[in-house]
């Protein structure tokens, strides 16, 4: 018996009705009763009773009965724990449509400025991470130059660059990057869709180095540093400047060579 109460319990929980709550209503389920009656058969403060029944009164899971013998507290027919969902449920598209119509004109006054230029820092595997996240918003072409190394060298984990690559065709655009070494394609990433939308030209050192990684996307340089052991991203929001790096991409890729792809 008390197996079932508290796998009851706990799914009444789940239905937002706090363990308390979730006593009483199955109290009141058995049989009406009083504010003092609950108190003493559930162990709970009777004070503490009057507040979580005017709570379960709100979720429209208990009301009153008056009769000769006086007041009782009454459980509702358990199809009303619908009524809390149904309002969770339209709440939520509610939001919904709030984000849809909000987020495009937060867009718009973040735009505003085509001068602002925002610089962003992040440190160590994880800030790295989360700042290579943001590139999945990129739209149409993402850029990059990548030097000697690849996404697995940044952040030590082939899983989640193979995510990060998952990701990237789910998001739509194509890549483009310039690199100091060539690659090995058959080792590179088995993700075929990607290897699709990704195209690189090799550029020797003596022609021009790399130090870091750079990635240009939307409005945003992303800038990628791992010396000594030392991890450090930055990101420059900034509509010139990423146009300018845009400026200086396409000349150094004129000047790469086209590999076979």
């Amino acid at each position: 018996m008390s197996d079932n109460i508290d796998n009851l319990l706990e799914k009444l929980d789940i239905l937002d009705l706090n363990p308390d709550e979730a006593k009483i209503y199955l109290e009141l389920l058995h049989e009406p009763s009083t504010h003092l009656r609950l108190s003493h058969v559930t162990s709970i403060n009777r004070t503490k009773v009057y507040r979580l029944i005017e709570n379960l009164e709100k979720k429209s899971l208990v009301s009153r009965r008056i009769d000769d013998r006086g007041t009782f507290l009454v459980s509702s027919d358990p199809a009303a724990l619908e009524i809390a969902i149904i309002n969770q449920e339209t709440r939520l598209k509610e939001q919904r449509i709030a984000l849809s119509q909000l987020v495009p004109q937060l867009q718009t006054l973040a735009k505003n400025d085509a001068k602002a230029f925002v610089v962003r820092t992040y440190e160590g595997i994880e800030g790295i991470k989360q700042m290579l996240w943001h590139e999945l918003d990129a739209k149409g072409e993402l850029l990059g130059f990548i030097g000697n190394q690849t996404l697995e060298d940044l952040i030590n984990d082939h899983s989640w660059a193979e995510k990060h690559r998952n990701r990237s065709v789910e998001a739509g655009y194509t890549i483009r990057e310039i690199i100091n070494s060539d690659l090995d394609l058959n080792s590179f990433t088995s993700n075929k869709e990607f290897m699709k939308r990704y195209q690189y030209r090799f550029l020797p050192n003596e022609q021009f180095y790399f130090n870091e990684t750079m990635d240009i996307y939307n409005n945003t340089v992303a800038v990628g540093h791992w010396r000594k052991n030392q991890k450090v991203g930055v990101e420059i929001i900034s509509k010139s400047y990423a146009n300018m790096m845009r400026q200086f991409f396409e000349t150094l890729w004129q000047m790469a060579q086209i590999t076979k792809n």
